[in-house]
């Protein structure tokens, strides 16, 4: 598998300190060590801990399979193809990081936690942290299924080789974790402020509670086809409204620039070029898939293909290429589209890849109004409206894109009737759901594959989704999870035993019917 993910982790442990008993009239200069602090104010780890969330979900160890199971990116024909990655023989080294490196970033917030939690006027980094927590551990069960959790990054009092906690469990423990945070920013209005430590919302703490709502209702969503999953959310977004959740983008930045690779915009660090102007591997490497440019195609929508890929250079197009295909005349970019919005780098000003300094989308305005759609039309939220929401969400997804008059282009698109219209156009569909889950699908591309894989696997839409034309591909359809990494069964084996065989293509995660 290419993968050119780099990670920006900074993983703070407490450091235990033996204090011999002194004689008295002894003096030691150097103890404490000033240069070795005991404790870490929370601040200072906070906007590393934020950075760290950016490259955890933009990082391409993590992403790049699941931009190919879903339809949105292909692999190029100018290379040797990846038999493993194409049929769907998915190993323990598959999206590892998400897992090896979801951990010491949880680790960060746990830290901060833990701090915070010793001093009342840290009330705010306590909860951030713990909705951040919340955010990491959520889309880990949504990949993994059972985690070790209860036991999991208790530091040295705690247990070495922690035991799984059921992923119904977890679920449950998190959505009382998000309103313990909650709690905990409404009860101490005097708190110290964040601030620019802050590098996703500036210590506007008002925010973090819309964040924070948001995160509790895609949960909530990924609940509906369970037993019990109605009840849940009826009870968990009682007296919730559409003010209460994001109405604009959760973004991060800790001041990206184009200085050096590590410092750049981690999306534009999996497609864009090097400060000196030469692209990264996977700039040519993973190109446009003809799933979802036929989707743009077969629905109309002439605005948003050349927004998120290069037209190519033999006819002036965005074409795609099939996942899968063993075709080594598909090649890049003269073919086959590639990721940005011009082939260009210095020539970057809109659409998806827009700059080395630009933020990193870590939740888009688009997705929390499709989830709020989605709630309504379940009615899930009072008085809500889910074709005003719907409509909303489809003009937030062409803004995202910076698609010229994209206010009046959205309207265009998403009032389009006729054979099309279970897939564009709420207001005239026979199939609201499918039509809010679709564009959701739609709009998600190369911003978070997970949550349209979530929503694949929770509903099975898109219904159309294909496999992997490759030759020997047996399966039938794409993989349901991806399996605990290497290192988890080399350092914790006895736990991850308990799980059992696991197998990507028939084992579900616990939300799934």
């Amino acid at each position: 598998m290419y993968n050119k993910l780099k990670f920006l982790i900074i993983i703070m442990l407490p450091l235990l300190l033996v204090v011999a008993g002194c004689k008295k009239g002894t003096f030691d200069i150097n103890s404490p060590n000033p240069n070795v602090p005991s404790q870490v104010a929370p601040k200072y780890l906070l906007s590393s801990s934020l950075a760290g969330s950016a490259i955890l979900q933009y990082g391409g160890g993590n992403t790049d399979i699941l931009n190919t199971y879903m339809g949105y990116l292909s692999i190029s024909g100018g290379y040797i193809p990846n038999a493993a990655w194409l049929t769907y023989n998915v190993t323990s080294d598959f999206g590892s990081n998400n897992w090896d490196a979801g951990y010491p970033v949880l680790e960060n917030y746990i830290f901060i936690a833990n701090t915070a939690a010793k001093d009342s006027t840290q009330a705010n980094f306590l909860a951030i942290a713990k909705i951040m927590m919340a955010y990491h551990f959520s889309r880990l069960v949504d990949i993994y299924n059972d985690l070790p959790y209860s036991d999991a990054l208790q530091g040295s009092s705690g247990e070495l080789f922690p035991k799984y906690d059921k992923a119904a469990d977890i679920y449950t423990a998190l959505l009382h974790q998000i309103d313990t945070a909650i709690t905990i920013i409404n009860n101490n209005p005097g708190a110290a402020s964040p601030g620019n430590y802050d590098i996703m919302f500036s210590g506007n703490m008002a925010s973090w509670i819309q964040f924070a709502n948001t995160v509790k209702l895609r949960m909530l969503m990924n609940l509906t086809e369970t037993s019990g999953g109605p009840a849940t959310i009826t009870s968990e977004l009682q007296g919730l409204t559409s003010a209460d959740f994001l109405g604009t983008d959760a973004v991060i930045n800790p001041g990206y620039t184009n200085s050096t690779g590590a410092q750049q915009n981690p999306l534009w660090g999996n497609f864009g070029w090097n400060p000196t102007g030469a692209p990264y591997g996977n700039e040519n490497y993973l190109v446009a898939c003809s799933y979802i440019v036929n989707f743009w195609k077969n629905t109309n929508d002439s605005f948003r293909p050349s927004q998120v890929f290069c037209l190519n250079t033999n006819n002036g197009v965005v074409q795609g290429r099939a996942f899968g295909s063993n075709n080594g005349s598909e090649i890049s970019p003269s073919v086959i589209s590639l990721v940005g919005y011009s082939a260009d780098p210095t020539n970057f000003t809109s659409g998806i890849l827009v700059s080395p300094t630009a933020g990193a989308v870590l939740f888009p305005a688009f997705e929390s109004l499709f989830l709020q759609a989605e709630a309504a039309q379940r009615g899930y939220l009072t008085g809500a409206d889910p074709v005003a929401l719907y409509d909303a969400a489809v003009t937030a997804d062409f803004e995202e894109l910076s698609v010229p008059n994209a206010d009046a282009d959205a309207q265009a698109y998403y009032s389009q009737t006729g054979s099309i219209a279970n897939q564009v156009n709420i207001s005239a569909s026979s199939d609201p759901i499918t039509t809010i889950i679709t564009q959701k699908w739609a709009s998600l591309i190369l911003f978070d594959p997970l949550e349209s894989w979530c929503d694949w696997r929770r509903l099975g839409i898109p219904a159309t989704l294909p496999v992997s034309i490759f030759p020997g591909t047996t399966a039938t359809h794409i993989p349901y999870r991806l399996l605990y990494p290497t290192s988890e069964y080399k350092y914790n084996a006895v736990n991850v035993a308990t799980e059992g065989t696991i197998s990507a293509l028939t084992s579900k995660i616990f939300w799934m019917p």
